[in-house]
């Protein structure tokens, strides 16, 4: 049956602003097929989760995120804190778009409003972190070393493609990123090293390109790891390209495993600063995370097969 009304969450500055000219396609697209939306568009950062929560609290059946990674990032938050489980769309309108490559269908925007429109429902996993002083969902990934200054470097970036933009920021970041000492614990094992790159997936992709985790699925109750150790400058130019391709697994300085639970301790008396989702934390204080896997946690909307 298809669904009769949507509450669409906007971010019109995602994407580097082109979200603001979504509003009208969105209303005419989902309008010709039928369904009715109950457009909110956000304000300030972290307002689609409160929009989330608001929408639940007036009934809504679907909620879907209409914007980058980081909307859908705060969408899926107030979603998965709510005592209703209420399924998210996805809408893709950001730079990377990373989440929307594992929602069967949502690739482009005319799938998702198909989507909407006729939606099948997957049960999906989710990421929880908790820290020294908070705790947050992820739906795609996260990451701590060269990832957290890549992240700050993108806003300062001109509108650029995704890919080229995430490739240039990360360009940027090696010219000041210096590798921290990081300890994961996992059952088993202990992973003690200075690292380049420690990224987590339920996704296969993050930064627009980066296929950092090719092996993950967002249904399979596990997480990916990749652990990128300490390398010069000129090794980076040799992995690089088998990162972007997803065929880095078996490189000598990158570690992979699957999991369901870990700790990470910073070694260097430094404070964890990580990305989840591509949104930057910089929780004063927090030495270490503890990330696990929440097994279908989150419905989502897929196309019907």
């Amino acid at each position: 049956m298809p669904t009769q009304t949507v509450h669409v969450i906007l971010n019109p500055k995602s994407g580097g602003g082109r979200g603001a000219r979504l509003r009208e396609e969105i209303q005419r697209e989902l309008s010709a097929r039928g369904v009715d939306v109950v457009l909110l568009e956000t304000r300030f950062a972290g307002h689609a989760r409160d929009l989330a929560i608001e929408a639940i609290a007036n009934g809504a059946a679907l909620v879907a995120a209409a914007g980058g990674d980081g909307t859908i990032h705060d969408v899926a938050n107030g979603l998965l804190r709510s005592e209703k489980r209420v399924p998210l769309a996805v809408i893709p309108g950001g730079t990377g778009n990373d989440f929307a490559k594992v929602v069967p269908g949502a690739r482009s925007r005319n799938g998702a409003y198909d989507i909407i429109a006729r939606p099948a429902f997957h049960d999906f996993d989710a990421g929880y972190v908790e820290w020294n002083n908070g705790s947050e969902y992820f739906v795609n990934g996260m990451g701590t070393g060269i990832d957290v200054e890549v992240v700050r470097q993108i806003p300062k970036l001109p509108r650029l493609p995704g890919a080229v933009k995430y490739l240039l920021g990360l360009l940027r970041a090696l010219a000041v990123y210096r590798p921290v000492m990081l300890r994961a614990s996992l059952p088993g094992e202990v992973i003690e090293r200075r690292v380049m790159m420690f990224a987590i997936g339920n996704g296969i992709c993050q930064g627009g390109s980066f296929y950092l985790t090719p092996q993950a699925r967002p249904d399979d109750a596990v997480l990916e790891l990749c652990v990128v150790r300490e390398i010069p400058l000129w090794r980076v130019a040799l992995v690089l390209p088998l990162v972007l391709r997803g065929t880095h697994g078996q490189h000598p300085v990158v570690t992979m495993r699957s999991f369901t639970g870990l700790r990470l301790d910073a070694m260097d008396s430094m404070p964890v600063f990580f990305q989840l989702d591509g949104e930057l934390r910089e929780p004063p204080g927090a030495s270490w995370l503890k990330i696990e896997v929440r097994p279908a946690a989150l419905s989502v909307a897929v196309a019907q097969t």
